[in-house]
């Protein structure tokens, strides 16, 4: 066993989780800048959303990331600034923005997706869809588990 695999082992399973999640956004990020784009791992989760259900509200957005609603304004308003993104009230209640994507919003998501390909075959790089099925069957249990106590 390598030295490398050796830590690996004496990681805690919650360590090893968020090792993994750092460094995929890390990866995500550099990748984007291959590219030439300029997005986050954040913006692009909120973006998301957004192309799926074209005018969801902040709340809607929050409850679908399952972030605060703080953290997904901070970042509606960064989507903003850069033209990707427009707060429309909603018809019934002004007090509801809804979020659609400007046409700049919407060439970005397009030009992200083979951002997200790359870094996902990068992460999966040897490893089966067995396996890849497998983790997402016991990280959804783990997951279950915390979200239900």
């Amino acid at each position: 066993m390598s030295k490398e695999e050796r830590l690996i082992s004496e990681i805690s399973l919650g360590m090893l989780i968020g090792q993994i999640h750092r460094l995929s956004t890390k990866r995500f990020v550099q990748n984007s800048h291959k590219f030439g784009l300029d997005i986050s791992m954040d913006q692009w989760l909120v973006l998301g959303p957004i192309w799926k259900n074209e005018g969801i509200s902040q709340k809607g957005i929050a409850e679908y990331c399952q972030k605060d609603k703080t953290s997904v304004t901070k970042i509606i308003n960064t989507l903003e600034k850069k033209n990707l993104v427009v707060r429309v009230p909603d018809q019934l209640d002004h007090r509801i923005k809804r979020i659609v994507l400007s046409n700049k919003g919407k060439e970005l998501f397009h030009n992200v997706l083979p951002v997200m390909e790359q870094t996902r075959d990068e992460l999966r790089s040897g490893v089966s869809d067995e396996e890849i099925d497998s983790l997402k069957a016991v990280l959804t249990k783990i997951y279950r588990n915390l979200y239900s106590n």
